[in-house]
């Protein structure tokens, strides 16, 4: 992908996103909530540091502008795909949670510490 278009399939992505200081929107920056458990944060980290070392961008509980929200979402060379941990979530629940999402980013479940290690990363 040339690197204009790129560019703009990020934009498209980014402009969907509420940006503001309270959400904890910050591009490489971890981010959790008080309300997630010890499991959950522990995952999110392990992936959001996997994804950083392997040159993804990544925000943690970015909050769209339609008001759905992911735990992690990454992007590298303009493709953007959707972390989301699964605790208490069935996947039938979380199927239907991202039928919310915007349609250019893939969802990846993960659920347990294979999960994490299985991960293919551009």
């Amino acid at each position: 992908m040339n690197k204009i278009k790129e560019q703009k399939e990020i934009r498209n992505v980014l402009d969907k996103i509420k940006f503001n200081s309270l959400s904890g929107n910050k591009i490489n920056h971890f981010f959790s909530y008080e309300s997630e458990t010890e499991s959950h944060i522990r995952k999110k980290f392990e992936v959001f540091l996997k994804l950083r070392k392997a040159g993804y961008n990544v925000l943690c509980e970015p909050i769209f502008k339609s008001g759905i929200r992911m735990d992690l979402l990454a992007w590298k060379e303009g493709i953007f795909s959707c972390y989301e941990i699964m605790e208490s979530e069935t996947m039938e629940k979380l199927l239907e949670k991202c039928k919310k999402y915007p349609e250019e980013i893939n969802m990846i479940p993960i659920k347990t510490e294979q999960d994490i290690n299985d991960l293919e990363l551009l």
